[in-house]
């Protein structure tokens, strides 16, 4: 044994007690002895036993008596009785009070030995598992978020009473529960996770008036069989409310700005034009400067409002049928002013032929602006950004933005079209993290898809794919594969 660990022995016969002693010797217990069991019984309260063995017949406290009394004291140390009157009685009367064993006397040393080994293996198992079962009622009872315990039918074995209210919830099935509150909608989805490869599921619900986060995970005995499920519903109500206030406000105030900015840029832009007369070449650096910061401003509320509109509404497309060459000229005029103040060049490269199919031009005006200031945002001055458009299989186009960036970490491309993820804060420079997320989004929407493929201090490649759509619903079969031109 590891350490010393103390262990009982009463018996009213000083030679019981030392045969008793030798006996257990090999364990290296600290052996505590009394010949007086109502002195043990008092002094028993100060110290914790692996293991108590009672004598049944004494005359102050006969053993029974003593065992009950001594249990109420240690409910968890196992107790042997060691006597001499081992009629069935007696045994079945030992074992009704919760004894181990019942050793008649005289008894075998090696078999002795044996049944204690086994009994304190045992006792050592059980105190584990009480060890686990408190640390489980700690957090059973201490934390925030209801916990529910349901077998592999969900029928709940084990709940703490946070968030479902209105008497035991033991022994009901959580299908029960669920419907019982009007969530029949829950119960689908929980059923569809059931058969499926999923070890956990997420979700949120409203019951009355609590939003909940809900995440299931299922249960595996020791073959890989699910056994349970284990659910933990947090209460967010506060939260969202918090949330959507803070949203409200960022909203209100980010479309409250829109119309300023935007009369700022057409006077910056008329300005440079020389509608009011021509500019020094000091005053035109001057106005280009505020026009790009002014830009970038409409840029970051456009992003903003866009983002907001996806919450609320989803992507809502007005799809209409549009010249693709001119959607880009639009949106290289957008950022002429930003490129003139780097010194950089788009260079386009035209493969595709078709020209005009169905799509929503201000958003995919959106999806360009946002990958055109990005690539220019992080390529140094004096450098190229490349456009290609080509055909991508039959009823696809292609459209690609390549720039002389210091690219992007491998561990971040999976994550670049995250919400709010940006690598501004890694290159110094401002960014909000919306705009490869809105834009993804609003290629999802057309039937397309978004990606990035980038090396490490060589630039990085954003490409995405559009259906090109004759009418709504049917591909054109227009699309060639012609010669290079330039837009």
């Amino acid at each position: 044994m590891d350490k010393k660990r103390n262990l009982l022995i009463v018996d009213d016969n000083r030679l019981n007690i030392d045969l008793l002693v030798e006996t257990l010797k090999p364990f290296d217990f600290n052996i505590v002895t009394y010949e007086d069991p109502v002195r043990a019984l008092e002094e028993s309260r100060d110290n914790e036993y692996e293991l108590a063995m009672l004598d049944v017949v004494m005359p102050q406290m006969n053993g029974f008596d003593l065992a009950v009394k001594f249990r109420e004291i240690h409910p968890t140390t196992p107790v042997i009785f060691v006597s001499a009157h081992g009629s069935n009685e007696n045994k079945i009367k030992g074992y009704n009070i919760g004894s181990y064993a019942y050793i008649e006397k005289p008894f075998d040393v090696k078999t002795i030995r044996a049944q204690v080994l086994n009994i304190l293996k045992l006792k050592w198992v059980q105190d584990e598992l009480y060890a686990e079962k408190e640390k489980l009622d700690n957090i059973f009872a201490f934390s925030s978020d209801e916990i529910i315990l349901a077998d592999k039918y969900f029928n709940i074995t084990s709940k703490n009473h946070r968030i479902f209210i209105g008497g035991a919830a033991e022994k009901t099935n959580f299908f029960d529960l669920l419907e019982k509150y009007g969530k029949a909608d829950i119960v689908d989805i929980l059923k569809n996770f059931i058969t499926s490869d999923d070890k956990s599921l997420s979700f949120k619900m409203t019951v009355e008036d609590t939003i909940i986060n809900a995440k299931i995970s299922k249960m595996f005995d020791s073959a890989g069989m699910i056994c349970g499920y284990l659910a933990v519903l947090r209460d967010i109500t506060d939260e969202m409310k918090v949330m959507t206030q803070k949203e409200q406000f960022i909203a209100t105030l980010t479309h409250d700005l829109k119309t300023p900015i935007r009369a700022e840029s057409r006077a910056l832009q008329l300005l440079l034009d020389g509608v009011f007369g021509e500019l020094s070449a000091e005053q035109k650096d001057i106005v280009k400067e505020i026009y790009n910061s002014s830009k970038f401003m409409a840029h970051m509320t456009d992003n903003l409002l866009a983002r907001y509109k996806i919450d609320k509404k989803g992507v809502s497309l007005r799809k209409e049928m549009c010249s693709f060459k001119s959607t880009v000229e639009k949106c290289v005029e957008n950022v002429k002013y930003l490129l003139e103040e780097k010194q950089q060049r788009i260079k386009i490269t035209n493969r595709f032929e078709h020209d005009v199919f169905l799509y929503d031009e201000l958003e995919i005006m959106r999806v360009l602006n946002n990958l055109l200031n990005n690539a220019s945002s992080y390529s140094p001055e004096n450098s190229d950004i490349e456009l290609k458009i080509e055909p991508e299989n039959s009823d696809y186009v292609k459209i690609s933005v390549f720039d002389k960036g210091p690219g992007i970490k491998p561990e971040d491309i999976k994550t670049i079209f995250n919400e709010m993820k940006t690598n501004a804060k890694t290159f110094k420079r401002v960014g909000s993290g919306l705009g490869l997320f809105i834009s993804k989004r609003i290629v999802e929407c057309h039937g397309g898809a978004i990606s990035v493929e980038s090396v490490p201090g060589k630039g990085a490649c954003f490409s995405f794919t559009l259906p090109v759509l004759a009418a709504e619903g049917q591909s054109s079969s227009a699309i060639n594969t012609g010669s290079q031109s330039q837009m």
